[in-house]
């Protein structure tokens, strides 16, 4: 199994950890007026993980990646690993733990460390590669009202 800590700690008991420290999500019927943040949508995530709905966990989680919430890419680099909720994969998993460590997120920095033992550093650098298209993607969905419209012909 995958270690992720110098304590030994396999994804699974990490993830455990992690999610104990989790509250519950914010009101499950907000005000029509609100919006949901990343971290609104990390919440929901996690609050399906706990209940074992991984594939819906998987969802709201990739949301909040793709909203650019480290945590949450971490945490489903960590899906990706364990197979929860998504296809099993060392690649897709490093992707998104290599996304998550970029912003200086030490679980995603020590997991990092513990995945080079176990996929090829062929396979590392695609992966990076795959996560630098993936902050391409995410900056682009974020900033994209900021880019004007071209209107020639």
């Amino acid at each position: 199994m995958i270690k992720t800590t110098p304590s030994g700690q396999d994804l699974e008991q990490q993830l455990d950890n992690i999610l104990s420290f989790v509250t519950q999500p914010s009101d499950a019927n907000p005000p029509a007026s609100s919006k949901n943040t990343d971290q609104d949508t990390l919440n929901k995530a996690l609050y399906y993980l706990k209940n074992e709905q991984g594939a819906l966990a998987a969802k709201w989680m990739r949301l909040a990646a793709m909203a650019g919430n480290y945590r949450a890419q971490f945490y489903l680099g960590l899906f990706f690993i364990k197979g929860q909720g998504v296809p099993q994969s060392v690649f897709h998993g490093a992707a998104w733990l290599s996304l998550a460590s970029s912003q200086g997120y030490e679980p995603a920095i020590e997991a990092m460390s513990d995945i080079r033992k176990h996929i090829s550093t062929k396979r590392l650098k695609d992966a990076q590669c795959y996560a630098a298209s993936l902050y391409e993607q995410i900056h682009q969905l974020q900033f994209s009202h900021l880019i004007p419209i071209s209107h020639e012909k």
